[in-house]
């Protein structure tokens, strides 16, 4: 995937909508809407601004990426559904990547071992971890994200661990981190950026064969509450 062309990547997994574009020129455009907007409301908008700012027609796409998550629910439908028909709408082709992958490319090249946290509400986190053999080496996860119980979690985060992601502005997930000494959860260090999604969008075209946009799904890991609360009400009656 060395060739010029254009790329545009969108990550919905957090408050914030994430987009980035790679022109074929090489040049590298970002924007992301603030934490009180929508994803329903502003993706699209923000994208055709984006697209405007950079000279690019959406009909010029190549290549289109989407964070499949783990992250909210409604945010990562939104996301999908929207690359979905830009793919179709293109004839670009569609693929996916881990959200928290997105944000452990954020990490310095020097860190070994970086953990990326969500919140998974319940007293679960979202977690994937990621290390590198040597500084300057590439970072490499050491299994799929996976949900599982804050306490198990946090009994594995050593002083070597960088912790990143969303979940550090859950303040009972920083107060398993009180070893670590201050975090600051609003950098913007633990949140997807468009240049990064651009970036792993590019390193996974170029690493999987070519598939059907309908078949990309969202990586939510659960069942959603409604979810268990309408079977609940379904079992008890």
């Amino acid at each position: 995937m060395s060739h010029p062309m254009n790329l545009l990547a969108v990550d919905t997994s957090g408050d914030r909508s994430v987009v980035g574009l790679l022109t074929g020129s090489g040049a590298i455009f970002e924007a992301e809407t603030d934490a009180t907007r929508k994803h329903g409301r502003d993706l699209i908008p923000g994208i055709r601004e984006l697209l405007e700012r950079a000279g690019v027609r959406a009909v010029d796409l190549a290549l289109i990426g989407v964070g499949l998550g783990p992250g909210s629910y409604t945010g990562l439908r939104i996301g999908l559904t929207a690359a979905r028909t830009l793919a179709y709408a293109a004839g670009a082709r569609l693929v996916g990547f881990d959200s928290l992958e997105a944000v452990a490319a954020n990490a310095p090249d020097d860190a070994p071992r970086v953990l990326v946290v969500g919140d998974a509400q319940r007293g679960d986190v979202y977690a994937s971890e990621f290390r590198r053999e040597a500084p300057g080496a590439a970072l490499v996860a050491t299994g799929p994200s996976r949900i599982e119980p804050l306490a198990a979690w946090a009994a594995r985060v050593g002083p070597e661990s960088l912790v990143l992601g969303p979940g550090l502005r859950s303040p009972a997930i920083r107060s398993s981190l009180a070893g670590l000494g201050d975090v600051d959860p609003e950098n913007p260090i633990n949140r997807p950026s468009g240049r990064r999604i651009v970036e792993l969008t590019r390193r996974l075209a170029g690493a999987t064969p070519p598939g059907d946009p309908g078949d990309l799904e969202p990586n939510y890991l659960r069942r959603s509450a409604a979810e268990d609360q309408w079977d609940a009400r379904a079992a008890s009656r």
